[in-house]
C-alpha cells in the first residue's frame, strides 16, 4: 500500500487522534510549542518513531505544502466501493457527496470538512480526473479526511445508476437550473452532484439528475467556489431536516 504524508501540526495531531497507524514522525530541528509536545506525547505512548530534520529537507519532504516543523507518514487512507458505502450507512435518509470533475486537492480537503461539520455519509469521487486522499487535500480538510468515509467508483454514470436503484434522489448544481436550493425537498435519501471547478457537471451526469439547483448570485461574480457551493447547500440540508423533527 502506498505511504502518505500528513503535513501540518493540526492534521498530525487529528491523525493520532482517529487511531491512525503512524509510521514516523518527522520534525524540523528546533521546532517547540505545546502542539509538539502533545504529538510527541503521542508518539512516544504509540511508540512511534522520530526523525529530526534541517527545515530545508523538510520543505522539501512537504513540497508545496506549509509543513509547520512536522510531517507524519502513514498508508494511504482507505477507500471504499459504493456498495461498501452504503453498507456501512446506518440512517434511514443518508446524504452523499458526488464529485464529478473536482481536481483541486484544497478544494476536496474543504468540500471534505464541510461534508463532516455538516454530517453527509459519505463522498464519492471517480478514480480518475479527481482530486485524491493526497497530502494537500488532507490538510486543507482539517483532518475531516481521516473521518470522512470515500468511495472511489470507476464510473459515476453507473455509480448514479446504483444510488436511483437503492431509492436516492440526485440533486445536481448547474447555473442554468431554475430553482433553488431551498425550493427542494431534501427529506429523503439524497445525492449533491458537484461539478469540476471550471466545467460544472458533464452533460451525461446532468442527464442523470432528478433535480437541478443553482445559488442566486446577486453581485458581480458568476459563480462560487465549488467547496462553498457544497458548504451552503450541505447545511440547507440541516436546516430542512432540522426544522422537521
Amino acid at each position: 500500500m502506498d505511504e502518505i504524508k500528513i503535513i501540518g501540526r493540526k492534521p498530525v495531531i487529528e491523525a493520532f487522534e482517529a487511531n491512525l497507524p503512524i509510521k514516523r514522525i518527522y520534525l524540523a530541528a528546533g521546532v517547540t510549542g505545546e502542539v509538539i509536545q502533545k504529538i510527541l506525547s503521542f508518539a512516544d505512548q504509540r511508540k512511534v518513531n522520530t526523525t529530526t530534520l534541517n527545515r530545508h529537507d523538510l520543505q522539501r519532504m512537504a513540497g508545496p505544502e506549509n509543513h509547520q516543523g512536522i510531517i507524519a507518514t502513514m498508508a494511504s487512507l482507505p477507500v471504499l466501493s459504493i456498495e461498501a458505502l452504503l453498507q456501512q450507512t446506518t440512517r434511514p435518509k443518508p446524504v452523499f457527496a458526488l464529485l464529478d470533475g473536482v481536481e483541486d486537492p484544497r478544494n476536496f480537503g474543504a468540500i471534505l470538512r464541510a461534508a463532516d461539520g455538516s454530517g453527509i455519509d459519505g463522498v464519492i469521487i471517480p478514480e480518475r480526473r479527481s482530486a485524491s486522499l493526497s497530502p494537500g487535500a488532507i490538510k486543507s480538510s482539517a483532518g475531516a479526511a481521516f473521518h470522512m468515509p470515500v468511495a472511489e467508483v470507476t464510473n459515476l454514470a453507473r455509480a448514479i445508476d446504483f444510488l436511483k436503484e437503492n431509492q436516492f434522489w440526485i440533486v445536481g448544481t448547474d447555473m442554468t437550473a431554475e430553482q433553488t436550493p431551498w425550493q427542494v425537498d431534501f427529506d429523503m435519501p439524497t445525492v449533491i452532484v458537484l461539478g469540476s471547478e471550471g466545467k460544472g457537471m458533464r452533460r451525461l451526469i446532468r442527464e442523470k439528475c432528478d433535480f437541478l439547483v443553482k445559488l442566486p448570485m446577486l453581485g458581480k461574480v458568476e459563480s462560487l467556489n465549488v467547496a462553498t457551493t457544497a458548504a451552503i447547500l450541505f447545511y440547507e440540508i440541516v436546516r430542512q431536516r432540522t426544522q422537521s423533527e
